[in-house]
């Protein structure tokens, strides 16, 4: 007689493993999945020149993405026309998590599945009216939404902000929020390591971590640090990571005259070894999803500054009305770093979680 299938099976669609804040949110849940209860086979279009280390435990399969120009073709015409490369298995849920293809949509929808859920990594309202290029792309694939049995918000406000958009549509369907669980032990691992550069521990070290794009308001924390350098000097601002604005960022620098007061990183694999050397992390962003990286600098220790509109995208992290006057009036804090391992946070998160896999199961 053969034996039962005790595990869930689930199936999670994603682009690819490169630089990014939902790829790292992915690499996380994947190393932090209960593999004694959940089998992940994670979809991937593109597994080249992968950023992340993704779990050994995960079973990565290549499947085929859709032709660029399809996608500016209306979902429901690509749905009929492209047949994703996918096992032939059932799956209890299948997961969307990239949101942004539309192949990783079409894959999840079209595997053999009980349940499909798509992740909602950001303020869609805001995002459609900030960026022209989202705003067209969207058009296109917004009737992907109407497919799918739930929605999965990585935070309230992206959640609200994504009912807004589809306020007469889809009322029967199951909307959670999952915040992005946050990999404290890669962290403490990650702050072993030695800094190879040399901090004026007699100034404040401020410091960002993200994408150099539109979103991500580095522009207006640059505008920002020239006001404050108008009127104190004891500061540096440290940027890490890497995008398309880099050069137009480096050049907005050089005009206000700021290179004694800001260094470009760019990206690093262990961007933990030099937030430790830090006072304040700073986010300037005209917008979030969740914003992981303010947490993961909690984690390390560090003040953590964020303008009020960001409040909703990063609880429990209260936000300033004015960050200048803040910046101003900053002072360092003499005190030893203390680690926070966010134990209450992860540990809610694993459990939305473990209730979405094993709700599967509900008809």
């Amino acid at each position: 007689m053969k034996k039962k299938y005790t595990k869930k099976r689930i199936a999670i669609f994603t682009d690819n493993f490169n630089v990014g804040g939902i790829q790292k949110s992915l690499v996380n849940l994947l190393n932090n999945n209960d593999y004694e209860k959940y089998d992940i086979d994670v979809y991937v279009a593109n597994y080249e020149n992968n950023f992340f280390d993704v779990n050994p435990n995960a079973n990565i399969i290549r499947f085929n993405k859709t032709s660029s120009i399809l996608k500016f073709i209306p979902f429901n015409v690509v749905y009929k026309i492209y047949n994703p490369i996918v096992l032939n298995k059932e799956y209890d849920l299948a997961i969307d998590f990239d949101s942004y293809q539309m192949h990783t949509a079409i894959g999840a929808l079209k595997c053999k599945s009980k349940k499909k859920a798509i992740w909602i990594h950001n303020d869609i309202q805001i995002k459609i009216k900030e960026e022209f290029k989202y705003r067209i792309l969207h058009f296109f694939f917004k009737d992907k939404y109407d497919y799918f049995d739930t929605y999965c918000a990585v935070s309230q406000g992206a959640l609200d902000s994504f009912k807004e958009i589809n306020k007469n549509k889809n009322k029967d369907k199951c909307y959670l929020v999952i915040p992005n669980y946050i990999d404290t032990k890669e962290i403490a691992d990650k702050l072993k390591e030695k800094s190879d550069i040399k901090v004026d521990k007699e100034k404040v070290n401020i410091v960002t971590v993200g994408r150099l794009c539109h979103q991500k308001g580095i522009d207006i924390m640059l505008d920002n640090i020239k006001q404050l350098s108008n009127v104190r000097k004891d500061f540096h601002l440290y940027i890490i990571g890497d995008g398309d604005e880099k050069e137009k960022l480096i050049e907005q620098m050089k005009r206000l005259d700021l290179e004694q007061y800001v260094t470009f990183l760019g990206n690093q694999k262990n961007p933990f070894k030099y937030l430790k050397e830090m006072d304040l992390f700073y986010l300037s962003s005209r917008y979030e999803g969740q914003g992981m990286v303010i947490l993961e600098a909690k984690s390390v220790g560090l003040d953590v500054l964020i303008p009020k509109h960001l409040e909703k995208y990063c609880p429990p992290i209260k936000g300033v009305d004015d960050v200048l006057l803040y910046l101003k009036k900053y002072k360092k804090s003499n005190k030893t770093k203390k680690f926070d391992d966010l134990n209450d946070y992860n540990n809610n998160i694993r459990k939305e979680l473990n209730n979405l896999f094993d709700a599967s199961n509900d008809k």
